[in-house]
């Protein structure tokens, strides 16, 4: 079998998957399956053995992510029901104040984003952001952007948001890296972005329902700041202090301990027991152990098989020896390895809408091609978030959900969201390819 053959039929099986989800709208589960086998099949794979490969695959990824993606949408959850995401925000505007609240809305937003999908922030704070807006007299482009900008950043780069958790176990990265460099990563994206949606001064009335929504909160019912953060922050430092004891300290008893205590599944669950705090005397109640843990087993079951799936292709292209030919036609073109994880989950993303899907499927995508190209698992991590941010537009439904909730239309949304998401996406490339040539990653 040629080198070429090889190429053009993985070339025309990820067109048909991007194309399946994108145009026909068929759920990305399937369409991944259904790529993988006629991957398999044009690769030559003996017939008897496609099934087996498929669930090889499939059970390597999910052992790794099924159950951290399931606690951290249970620990997002309880923040977004009890009110924690709103007393985040407010704390952090009156610690910015008025003048600099723009940066509030930025910051508040990126630390939600790490446990709470991007959208679902917008959704939550929407009615704040309005309130803030109208008393600042400020544009909704302006506020309405910067909000979605910080959840996505983080919801893109720091675990335990379902897209980098799994993109992170597909690279096979230990999440104190991803979450470390995550962050190194995310807070100059987060800047460049909100320094251009200052430059958004075009006046745009915030929506009157929001502003009604807005003085319907009572402050009085919302849990102290401290006991809001503390599911968030508790599993991230967990998570790096285990990273940091087994690699200053390795194979001593406070190592050995926090290799447990600090591994994902015992930090996010660490998280959601301290975020039971926030329900108060109501976290025996059926809606607290029962119902709230259901919605979030429905929202987890997307990301889990997607990524799962990805896994199964992957192991088609690693079988058929495909990544070691597209290294070798980077090589041969002087194309540089860092930049094909970005310009795949760029397209992926563009393409489909879809950040999470774009970080997850083109981890999957360049697992097998990184030794190749010269590109470490965490640099590949970092390329995969940040290309997967590039230019948001309206095929994605965060992208609608903040136009239509901040008051913009078609033309304000792709002046606001979709530049501010090109960015941010440039800018956190840009600084993943210097710490690249660096030899820092």
């Amino acid at each position: 079998m040629s080198t070429s053959y090889i190429l053009i039929a993985f070339a025309l099986c990820i067109l048909l998957m991007i194309v399946s989800i994108s145009k026909w709208k068929i759920h990305p589960v399937t369409s991944i399956l259904v790529v993988a086998i006629i991957l398999a099949i044009s690769i030559g794979t003996p017939w008897q053995k496609i099934e087996s490969t498929i669930n090889a695959g499939l059970a390597s990824t999910l052992k790794s992510i099924a159950i951290v993606i399931v606690l951290g949408c249970i620990m997002g959850k309880i923040l977004e029901e009890t009110g924690a995401a709103v007393r985040i925000t407010k704390a952090t505007v009156n610690l910015f104040g008025t003048k600099h609240v723009i940066w509030a809305i930025a910051l508040a937003s990126a630390i939600l984003g790490i446990p709470i999908w991007a959208d679902t922030v917008v959704i939550l704070l929407i009615p704040i952001v309005s309130n803030l807006a109208l008393k600042t007299n400020r544009s909704m482009i302006s506020f309405g952007t910067a909000l979605y900008m910080g959840a996505l950043v983080t919801a893109s780069l720091i675990p335990p948001t379902p897209g980098p958790v799994a993109a992170a176990a597909l690279l096979h990265l230990p999440l104190g890296s991803a979450i470390l460099w995550g962050v190194v990563v995310s807070v100059p994206s987060v800047i460049a972005a909100t320094l251009y949606c200052i430059t958004l001064k075009e006046p745009l009335q915030p929506k009157e329902e929001y502003l009604r929504s807005a003085s319907a909160i009572d402050d009085t019912t919302l849990p102290g700041i401290g006991k809001s953060l503390l599911p968030i922050i508790l599993p991230l430092a967990l998570i790096f202090l285990n990273t940091l004891f087994n690699t200053m300290m390795p194979k001593t008893t406070l190592a050995n301990v926090f290799a447990f205590v600090g591994s994902p599944l015992a930090a996010l669950l660490a998280g959601c027991i301290f975020a039971l705090l926030l329900t108060g005397r109501e976290w025996r109640s059926k809606k607290v152990q029962n119902d709230w843990v259901e919605d979030a087993l429905r929202s987890s079951a997307m990301p889990i098989m997607v990524t799962a799936m990805g896994g199964a292709l992957a192991a088609f292209i690693k079988d058929a020896g495909i990544a070691k030919i597209i290294g070798e036609t980077v090589v041969a073109f002087n194309v540089p390895g860092i930049l094909i994880p970005i310009i795949i989950a760029a397209l992926i993303h563009i393409v489909t809408g879809s950040n999470a899907l774009g970080v997850m499927t083109a981890a999957a995508l360049v697992e097998p091609m990184l030794e190749t190209i010269g590109v470490s698992p965490l640099a590949a991590f970092l390329c995969c978030g940040t290309g997967a941010l590039m230019f948001k537009h309206a095929n994605s439904s965060g992208f609608w959900v903040t136009v239509s909730m901040s008051n913009m239309d078609i033309r304000q949304g792709i002046k606001g969201v979709s530049v501010a998401s090109t960015i941010a996406g440039g800018t956190g490339a840009f600084l993943t390819i210097i710490l690249h040539y660096a030899g820092l990653i």
